[in-house]
């Protein structure tokens, strides 16, 4: 009887399945689900899904984003007081009788200019993207501050509202609209040659400039894309809530970070996937579903969120040290 090649071997395609982190989540996300509706059995219910993919989808646009930069070996963590600021601008100019899609406008031209700013500090000036992103944070937080001066800004209209109301069979439109987003942009990260090249430059950004990539240009462009997604969180939240609040969205940056390593990406850059970071954000989603059902203090959550970071940043460690043992060993073994 003839004898199956290795790669073809039943338990060997089952091994590969397990190592990919987008169907290990899914098979969690699952488990978690059928869990928490044994706790509570509300969970199935259109009442407790449309506030969860309401906030999965305003997160989930800035995902995108902190996604295309992880993989590209560098991070945003100014993304939560751009959303403050985007969603400010949005609100505040609303309630001064703007039409609502110029405010939308100014909003997102807002954060696409901070986008440009960190663009600029970190690929031309060369400045380390935490201490940029760090200055740009602060920077912005106290821009929305100085304005508001610490109020909240409010407006209830139709208008203002529908974007995060509007419904399409039952289902919320702002997360049919994530969920063909997220779809167009995972096709393009898997097969579009543009996109391909974020993964070229997380891994060797030294190798990639010498094949002719424009790394400086790519990184300059994914920080205006992902301040401008985190413009358009902050619009998203300011319709949702009917007010732009100032000390929003401290600490979303983490959140999103987190999502993004357990979907796969490594802080180190070069991996990763759109899907992966998707249900890394939907396992943290759930998880803090469950801990408000079982009563646990929602405060506890951003010191969970600090445990899973520690974690995962440790997992993805041993695993990167075992690939190069392994690739020395496979050194050696052809040398000799």
């Amino acid at each position: 009887m003839k004898k199956l090649p290795e790669n073809l071997h039943p338990g060997s395609t089952f091994k590969r399945l397990l190592e990919q982190p987008e169907i290990t989540l899914v098979v969690v996300l699952v488990l978690m689900c059928f869990i928490l509706n044994s706790i509570n059995k509300g969970f199935f219910t259109p009442a407790n899904f449309k506030p969860m993919s309401r906030g999965l989808t305003i997160e989930g646009f800035t995902l995108i984003g902190m996604t295309f930069l992880l993989i590209s070996g560098v991070f945003d963590i100014s993304v939560g007081s751009v959303m403050a600021l985007c969603g400010f601008v949005f609100t505040a100019l609303a309630a001064a009788d703007v039409n609502v899609y110029l405010a939308i406008l100014a909003a997102l031209t807002a954060g696409a200019f901070i986008g440009l700013v960190n663009g600029i500090v970190i690929t031309r000036l060369e400045v380390n993207p935490f201490i940029a992103t760090l200055s740009t944070m602060t920077i912005v937080r106290g821009l929305v501050l100085a304005l508001s001066q610490g109020r909240p800004v409010r407006v209830s209209t139709p208008e203002f509202n529908q974007f995060s109301t509007s419904e399409t069979f039952g289902i919320p439109t702002m997360f049919i609209v994530f969920v063909v987003v997220l779809a167009g942009v995972d096709y393009m990260l898997r097969h579009i040659r543009y996109f391909r090249q974020f993964y070229f430059i997380g891994g060797n950004e030294n190798s990639a400039e010498l094949t002719g990539i424009n790394v400086k240009r790519v990184r300059l462009f994914l920080y205006i894309t992902v301040a401008t997604l985190a413009g358009v969180s902050g619009v998203l939240t300011s319709s949702r809530l009917e007010a732009a609040v100032p000390n929003a969205f401290f600490g979303v940056e983490m959140k999103l970070i987190v999502a993004c390593v357990i979907g796969g990406c490594s802080l180190n850059g070069g991996s990763g996937s759109m899907l992966g970071s998707a249900l890394g954000l939907a396992f943290l989603f759930l998880l803090d579903n469950g801990l408000v059902m079982l009563g646990v203090d929602i405060y506890w959550f951003t010191g969970v969120l600090g445990l899973f970071l520690i974690g995962v940043v440790l997992l993805n460690t041993f695993s990167s040290s075992s690939i190069e043992r392994k690739q020395k060993m496979v050194g050696k073994s052809f040398r000799t």
